[in-house]
């Protein structure tokens, strides 16, 4: 069997879905201590705003014409270890089936160029829609004055967004190739913000440890994305640092929950412990209960690497 070369280098971002964003992203922000990625912006059929975790992105959106109530884990972004095209040839080697690379130009609130490439069944309710409906722009071509037209008017008439209600799933996986020197130098300060503040955080974060994830019907395509013919529902797969994609059995194909590594765990744990916000406790994992975060599943496990925090 021939070897291929490593297609995914990490995950990128994890996309929370919420009816009201302002709280729920307010809430990482200041409960968390997260630092902000980007600040909350109305793009038409997106309202978005980023949160920094130190190894990746958490963003939390609301679309229009999804009017589903509740907040969940909605996406999954992986970071590729190649550009596009190369990145397209090799999901196609691999026989995962994937939309169009989709390439948007953000001019705010971080100027940039990102392609998208939606992949295909992964998850449970994943879209319908064979491109990804983000940001005004797409550049001034004649594809992307269509998708703004089609934008414009999925956000701009009651029809339009009952047919984004129905092309929107509950789910999505996807690649976000990001190009954008202003944006590495974003990058670049919020990294050195987050060494100032995740000290002083409520629950000392570190970053993100793991994504689990429940898998039931698709796990074949699980080991052809990551390359891991012997990938099983109890799998740990691994892209050479933080954070980890945890597999669970289960009935179903989703977002199981999110865990964070923190500074000092039995601190964390006696915080918890005194707001009676604890779900489970062991040795090495403490995890809230899901009404305790909008019906988010979020862990806290002791970051094995702390000795920034204690300079």
């Amino acid at each position: 069997m021939t070897l291929m070369d490593p297609l995914i280098r990490g995950i990128d971002r994890i996309l929370i879905h919420t009816q009201d964003v302002e709280r729920v992203f307010a809430r990482f922000r200041h409960e968390f201590g997260l630092p902000v990625a980007w600040p909350l912006a109305d793009c038409g059929l997106l309202v978005s705003g980023g949160l920094y975790t130190g190894n990746m992105t958490i963003e939390v959106g609301r679309f229009t014409g999804l009017g589903l109530p509740g907040t969940w884990l909605y996406g999954l972004g992986f970071a590729p270890w190649e550009p596009t095209l190369k990145m397209v040839e090799g999901l196609r080697s691999r026989k995962v089936p994937h939309a169009p690379p989709l390439t948007l130009h953000y001019e705010s609130p971080l100027v940039m160029q990102s392609t998208l490439t939606a992949l295909r069944n992964l998850l449970d309710g994943q879209p319908n829609a064979a491109f990804w409906l983000g940001r005004p722009g797409g550049g001034n071509t004649r594809v992307g004055r269509a998708l703004s037209s089609l934008r414009t008017w999925m956000a701009g008439t009651e029809v339009g967004s009952m047919t984004f209600s129905m092309l929107l799933g509950s789910s999505l996986v996807f690649i976000c190739d990001n190009h954008s020197n202003p944006h590495q130098a974003r990058i670049n300060e919020l990294r050195a913000t987050w060494r100032e503040t995740r000290r002083h955080g409520a629950y000392g974060i570190t970053g993100v440890a793991g994504i689990d994830l429940e898998v039931s019907t698709n796990l074949a395509g699980w080991k052809r994305l990551l390359d891991r013919p012997d990938l099983s529902a109890d799998s740990v797969h691994s892209f050479g640092k933080a954070p980890l994609l945890r597999f669970h059995p289960g009935e179903g194909n989703r977002l199981l929950g999110i865990e964070f590594a923190c500074n000092d765990l039995l601190s964390v744990t006696q915080r918890l412990r005194e707001q009676r916000s604890l779900m489970s406790v062991d040795e090495k994992q403490v995890t809230l209960p899901p009404d305790r975060m909008d019906g988010l599943t979020i862990g806290f496990s002791q970051s094995p690497t702390t000795s920034l925090d204690k300079t």
